[in-house]
């Protein structure tokens, strides 16, 4: 799976990917209207400040800080409520550094991210850091550095694109952040289509590609195992031998589905903000098939 422009692969790559991202949040917020600091977003009951109070926490615990809800979480749990949103406990630990965060303004949040900012990007300029190095991740955790800034850069650039879509401030499309988000989209295609109920008979294969600004495109080949059970062969990975090992199926036309979105219209789907139908994309092959496949593409926890 090859993706254009790539998304970070190293530690100097992530860190500048971090440092973009995280400016490019500031940035779009950077003069909003005291009214559009209310407005709802397309992530469920969440406001415009919901989604930097979000981002505020995140990084404040990354760097050291307490969880608002150490010492008076009773307090914090009757504040957060049973919300619809809120389904799991980790949705339960993000709502509660956003409730927490509430009697703050708007540029009061921002200035307060402008600051752990720099805390995190100080932190992160250790010349014994690698890509597998530990470092804090959320609820105590930690693990390695590549992955958790991957999640970081794709997780703050997903919420800078809610932002921008209520204020009308659209952009970021071909950042590292878009490019993170679509590599990761992406690499989910097996495991999507695999998971569909029925699977697709052996011998389909689906095809989904991401149009531009970010470009890529991801393919994955219904088979059987031994014990003829469905099983997802990953096409584009850039591996000959995995590919070799392929066994033949039928390859007629009306076996394959290609499924082509822009960038907007892929991230925007993947991260549960709009449905399927809401989503606009070209087919080649089977329709039916194709709408199955971006119902079930939505890769938010």
């Amino acid at each position: 799976m090859v993706v254009h422009p790539p998304p970070p692969a190293d530690v100097p790559s992530f860190i500048e990917a971090y440092r973009e991202v995280l400016g490019t949040f500031v940035g779009t917020c950077d003069g909003l209207r005291e009214a559009e600091w209310d407005l709802p977003t397309s992530c469920p009951g969440w406001t415009v400040k919901d989604h930097v109070a979000h981002v505020v926490h995140v990084e404040s615990v990354l760097a050291g800080l307490a969880h608002p809800a150490e010492g008076h979480t009773g307090d914090l749990e009757i504040r957060v409520g049973s919300p619809e949103h809120v389904r799991h406990s980790f949705a339960v630990w993000m709502e509660e550094g956003v409730r927490a965060r509430e009697d703050l303004s708007g540029p009061e949040l921002v200035q307060a991210l402008r600051e752990v900012a720099e805390i995190r990007l100080a932190a992160l300029y250790d010349p014994d850091l690698e890509m597998d190095t530990p470092v804090p991740s959320v609820r105590g955790r930690q693990d390695p550095f590549g992955d958790v800034m991957a999640l970081r850069v794709a997780d703050i650039w997903v919420h800078g694109q809610d932002i921008r879509a209520v204020v009308d401030r659209p952009g970021a499309l071909e950042s590292p952040g878009a490019a993170v988000f679509t590599s990761y989209v992406l690499s989910t295609v097996p495991d999507v289509v695999l998971g569909l109920d029925p699977v697709p008979a052996p011998g389909t294969v689906v095809i989904l590609e991401s149009t531009g600004p970010v470009t890529g495109r991801a393919g994955v080949r219904i088979g059987t195992d031994a014990d003829g059970a469905p099983c997802a062969h990953e096409l584009f990975t850039g591996h000959t031998s995995a590919e070799d090992d392929t066994p033949d199926v039928d390859e007629s036309p009306d076996a394959v589905t290609t499924i082509q979105l822009s960038t907007h219209e892929l991230t925007r789907r993947a991260a549960g903000r709009q449905t399927a139908d809401e989503t606009a994309y070209h087919v080649q092959g089977d329709e039916e098939l194709a709408s199955r496949v971006l119902g079930a593409l939505d890769v938010t926890p």
